[in-house]
């Protein structure tokens, strides 16, 4: 018993260290709602993280922009209970590709951190958080998609950090800004 976990061990890890971690945030990075980017000559480690109000461009054309966290206050039905303090972040996905984009592939549940802690998602339906983000979508070639999600964040104002990846190919656009 112990060679075959010994043996699946090792062909695990030989199995994932050829995937490797995808880099952050080597597409170029644009203001909201405008064309290219003037930083794509830029090396990825001099790249500034995306921030509120600016399109992140992968280099598929696929496109997204985050708008500035606004408060919002969970109602006494949502998920998690007893919030703090909630901020709901509108997403822009901007199909610049040449073929339809299934929204529901953007992996942004998973990675979202506030001042270096796991942000919890709200889903609250009956409440100004809105019903908890991406529903599955369509996302023709030159269109675009636009949905809310809301995140638990602690009592006082701080960083949000909002990591993003449409496929397991690509790279991850990293957003940071203060919420």
């Amino acid at each position: 018993m112990r060679t075959i976990a010994a043996i699946g061990a090792v062909t695990g890890g030989v199995f994932l260290g050829g995937c490797g971690v995808p880099s952050a945030n080597t597409g170029s990075v644009s203001p909201a709602s405008a064309g290219a980017s003037s930083e794509a000559a830029v090396p990825a480690e001099q790249k500034p993280a995306p921030s509120w109000g600016q399109r992140y461009t992968w280099k598929s054309g696929l496109a997204i922009e985050l708008a500035e966290p606004v408060a919002c206050k969970p109602s006494s039905y949502a998920s998690p209970p007893n919030v703090e303090r909630a901020v709901k972040v509108r997403f822009t996905i901007v199909n610049g590709t040449d073929k339809p984009y299934e929204a529901a592939a953007l992996a942004f549940g998973n990675d979202v951190q506030f001042a270096g802690a796991k942000a919890e998602p709200i889903f609250d339906s009956g409440g100004s958080c809105g019903g908890g983000g991406l529903d599955a979508a369509t996302v023709l070639p030159g269109k675009t998609y636009t949905y809310e999600q809301a995140y638990a964040v602690g009592k006082g104002k701080g960083e949000l950090q909002i990591a993003l990846q449409p496929d397991f190919a690509s790279d991850k656009a990293v957003f940071v800004g203060q919420a």
